[in-house]
Order: C-alpha cells, then sequence, then structure tokens
C-alpha cells in the first residue's frame, strides 16, 4: 500500500521464503520494492536512514522486545516515526488469538503466537521512552467482518485488550 502511494519500501524478514513470496507478489502487483534478509534486533540498515519504520504483527514475535525497538529508533531519521500494531498481553488475547484463532478456528498454524510474548501498552510505552521514542494515541484494532475470500478483515475496535495500533515519535530533545 505504501509503494502504491509512492514511497520507497525496503521489506525486511528472517525468513528467505517469505521474502521470495513477497518479491513474486511485488512482480505481479508491479510494484518496486526491495527486499532483504534481516531480523529486528539487526536492522540491516544505515544509522537514521529512513523516515517511517512499519511493524505489523511484528512485534509479539521477536526475540528481543528491547534490541528491536533499539534498531528501530536507530534506523529513523531525526523526525522519524514507528508505526505498529500488536497483541495485548491479556487473558481475553490469549483466548481469541491462541486458543479460538490458532487451535479451534485454525486459522494460524498452533504454535504460531506465544502468549508470553504479548505486550501490554504501558509496556510497549516505557520500552519506547527509554529509547527516545514517544508513544501516541493507541487504538484497539480487530475483527470487522470478512472479505470476498470469507478472510477477516481488521479495523479500529472500542477496545484494547486483544490488539491495539498507535504510532510513536521520535523525541526531539532540546538542550537548553
Amino acid at each position: 500500500a505504501l509503494a502504491r502511494l509512492g514511497a520507497d519500501v525496503i521489506g525486511i524478514d528472517p525468513s528467505q521464503p517469505a521474502l521470495k513470496a513477497a518479491r513474486c507478489h511485488a512482480e505481479t502487483e508491479g510494484l518496486c520494492l526491495k527486499y532483504s534478509v534481516g531480523r529486528g534486533e539487526q536492522i540491516p540498515l544505515a544509522n537514521e536512514s529512513v523516515d517511517v519504520v512499519v511493524c505489523v504483527d511484528v512485534l509479539e514475535h521477536v526475540e528481543d522486545l528491547e534490541k528491536v525497538i533499539q534498531e528501530v529508533r536507530r534506523v529513523l531519521k531525526p523526525n522519524g516515526l514507528l508505526c505498529f500494531d500488536t497483541i495485548n498481553r491479556t487473558w481475553l488475547a490469549s483466548l481469541v488469538i491462541v486458543s479460538l484463532g490458532e487451535k479451534v478456528l485454525r486459522l494460524l498454524p498452533c504454535g504460531t503466537h506465544d502468549p508470553e510474548k504479548f505486550i501490554k501498552p504501558r509496556e510497549l510505552s516505557k520500552l519506547l521512552a527509554a529509547s527516545g521514542l514517544k508513544m501516541g494515541p493507541l487504538v484497539g484494532l480487530g475483527p470487522v467482518g470478512l472479505n470476498r475470500k470469507l478472510d477477516f478483515t481488521f479495523g479500529k475496535h472500542p477496545s484494547l485488550s486483544i490488539m491495539y495500533m498507535g504510532h510513536a515519535d521520535v523525541e526531539i530533545r532540546r538542550i537548553s
């Protein structure tokens, strides 16, 4: 979607097969995107080299969330922006995402999510602040309907108790 709007997009993933599928999709759609193998804990980009980092369905899967946030801050330009969504560490999120989504409906393979890696908003805010990023307002995220393929579509949800999305800005620290 960002490439269609004219953005220069670099996709990063630790999985070669995932990147191969992404390249094929981009080619089919006539999009010019760059892809690189990498992990959030060691992003293969130069310091202060990007305007925006987008982490969709990422943060709840990484090995070291603190290191990922530090890496995001490292690659963001001074007025940079992090956009994210993630899963809240609540009993309801575990029930919906893991028990219902993976085990009952089988929307994802069992074991895709580890509820211990789900992130409470206040924990994320604290990690972001420690790395020089200021979290903005959060919005609940959840299923809002089905598309023609009978896949769930997601959008704003009245509660943060399952999933949430938001952004964080690079904090400008003034020296007095």
